[in-house]
C-alpha cells in the first residue's frame, strides 16, 4: 500500500510539473506607454527618422566609390546620431529600452567599421557594413512606439 501511495504521489508531482511547464504561467505583457510618455518620445523621433531617411546617400557614395564623402557623412550629419538615439532610448521602458540600446550599439559599431573600410577603399566590406547599419537602424526604430 505504501509503495502504491508513493508511486501515485510521484505521478501527481510529475503531472503538476509538466502542466506548469506547458505555459500555464501568466503571459508577459507588452510595454505600455502613457500618452505623455509617447509625446515625449515622439518629440525626438523626427530627428532620428531624418537621419535614417538620409542613410541611402551613403549607399550612393559607396557605389560611386566616393570614399571621402562616406567619411564626411559619417562624421558630419551622422555625428549627431548617437545623441539623438540616446534621447529616444532613455525614454523607452524595459525590454524596449534594452533592444533599442543594443541596436544603437550595433549601429555605431557598423558605422565605425564602414568609416574604416572607406578609408581603406574597401568597396565590399564598406557595403556590407552599410547594409548591417541599415538593419540595426531599422531594428532601433522598430521598438519605438
Amino acid at each position: 500500500m505504501i509503495r502504491l501511495r508513493s508511486a501515485l504521489l510521484a505521478v501527481v508531482m510529475a503531472a503538476t510539473i509538466a502542466l506548469a511547464g506547458l505555459g500555464f504561467a501568466p503571459a508577459a505583457q507588452a510595454e505600455t506607454y502613457t500618452s505623455a510618455q509617447k509625446a515625449q518620445i515622439e518629440m525626438f523621433v523626427p530627428g532620428v527618422q531624418e537621419l535614417r531617411d538620409r542613410l541611402p546617400e551613403v549607399e550612393s557614395f559607396i557605389e560611386g566609390k566616393r570614399w571621402r564623402e562616406i567619411q564626411t557623412f559619417v562624421h558630419g550629419p551622422l555625428g549627431e546620431l548617437r545623441e539623438r538615439l540616446s534621447r529616444v532610448s532613455r525614454r523607452l521602458k524595459g525590454s524596449d529600452r534594452a533592444t533599442a540600446e543594443a541596436a544603437a550599439k550595433d549601429l555605431f559599431k557598423h558605422l565605425v567599421a564602414m568609416d574604416e573600410f572607406a578609408g581603406e577603399f574597401n568597396y565590399k566590406r564598406a557595403g556590407n557594413e552599410y547594409l548591417s547599419a541599415v538593419k540595426a537602424f531599422d531594428q532601433f526604430l522598430s521598438v519605438v512606439p
